[in-house]
């Protein structure tokens, strides 16, 4: 049997996948397994659960069912906005972005500028913050697209991605007089389900990243949401599934289980989130009085309550998560995705907080199975490691 994690403080990184997603899954990982691409009746009853899935995820998010593209996770639906739109269009051509998105869209931006395209990155407040008029005056007559984070994934901050998608509005009415070529609106929404409605008409994004696997759904399973009129140059060729955006079979377990999960967290949702945002509140109140030398990031601004994330100062961030984990906690420095190159998070660095608490970082992430008396027994153990730790220094 695995070892149980006493108190699990890491769910964006990661999270379980719950029963209700577990049981959707199920018959189609053992007896319903046919490729839904086959026209046999076991084939056409494995399209049919990638059809009602669709049709699930598209009332979830107020697009049109032949918008969404199931993709393998955030990172591929990422590479597949990003790239694709870039890949669509004649010439080179300038993206607006920040400088606090996850490493999937920073990467995939700095291979594009290898590639020869212009790449802005408008810099956020140090209340980890990017302002909408900044993004729209980074704009030039050859800006194609801007990809916007919607809950930055280490601190927990909502970018104001509604208004630079409401200011588009006006300003390509403009372009397209000027006959220049409109801009397009890309949020990764990973981190959003979980505590954040997401609809596509009020976030007035042309697209949309998400991965199930941040919402209590399966790893490896993700989808993009693309407005239907959008020229799209896919990453993947073959088979010509789903429209030709992205070949290869549908992983019909993986699909239905993002359905299950996103309408999972959508009627958890209300309640969850008031729990979340109390247990958080308690978390930071203890901290900011219990703890000296340290910083909550991200304070003075609308936040995700699922992410409270805190620099220490004088002590290692690593040396903090190694010393939880013995101690039956788990939790992490920053993305899961960055905090393997062993370097300072780009998020700390972007904030400007002092040199002497970048490298304490640590992120605690909460989640649906997080009660009040874990987060008490792991503040307890943290406030005992942070000080030994400082005054060891």
């Amino acid at each position: 049997m695995a070892m149980k994690e006493a108190v699990y403080l890491d769910y964006a990184a990661a999270t379980p996948v719950v029963p209700d997603v577990h049981r959707a899954m199920e018959p189609y990982l053992l007896t319903e397994f046919a490729n839904p691409s086959s026209l046999h009746s076991a084939g056409v009853r494995a399209e049919k659960a990638v059809k009602a899935s669709r049709k699930t995820i598209a009332k979830l998010f107020a697009c049109h069912e032949d918008e969404i593209i199931f993709t393998s996770g955030g990172t591929e639906s990422i590479n597949t906005a990003i790239r694709g739109v870039v890949g669509a269009r004649p010439g080179t051509q300038h993206v607006v972005s920040s400088n606090i998105e996850h490493p999937a869209t920073l990467e995939t931006l700095a291979h594009l500028k290898k590639r020869g395209h212009d790449i802005t990155l408008v810099p956020c407040g140090s209340n980890g913050v990017v302002k909408a008029d900044d993004i729209i005056r980074a704009l030039t007559p050859r800006t194609t697209l801007i990809s916007l984070i919607l809950v930055q994934n280490e601190i927990g901050t909502v970018q104001p991605v509604a208004d630079v998608g409401r200011l588009l509005i006006g300003i390509n009415r403009q372009r397209r007089e000027r006959g220049q070529p409109q801009v397009l609106l890309h949020t990764d929404a990973c981190q959003a389900p979980v505590c954040l409605e997401v609809r596509m008409p009020t976030l007035h994004a042309d697209l949309a990243s998400f991965d199930a696997a941040k919402c209590y759904g399966p790893k490896g399973s993700g989808l993009l949401i693309v407005r239907r009129d959008i020229a799209l140059q896919p990453l993947l060729y073959g088979g010509g599934q789903q429209a030709n955006r992205r070949s290869g079979t549908e992983a019909v377990p993986l699909i239905v289980g993002a359905a299950a999960a996103f309408s999972y967290c959508a009627k958890k949702r209300p309640k969850e989130t008031l729990r979340l945002k109390g247990l958080s509140q308690y978390l930071i109140k203890r901290i900011k009085k219990e703890i000296p030398r340290s910083i909550i990031c991200g304070m003075n601004a609308e936040r995700s309550p699922h992410i409270v994330h805190v620099a220490f100062a004088d002590v290692e961030g690593e040396s903090i998560v190694l010393r939880l984990d013995r101690a039956g906690i788990a939790a992490s420095t920053g993305s899961a995705c960055s905090s393997v190159s062993g370097k300072p998070s780009h998020i700390i660095t972007a904030l400007r907080i002092p040199g002497r608490f970048r490298p304490g970082s640590l992120r605690l992430s909460l989640g649906y199975a997080i009660t009040k008396a874990d987060v008490v027994a792991a503040f307890t153990t943290l406030k005992r490691i942070v000080l030994q730790l400082q005054n060891n220094n």
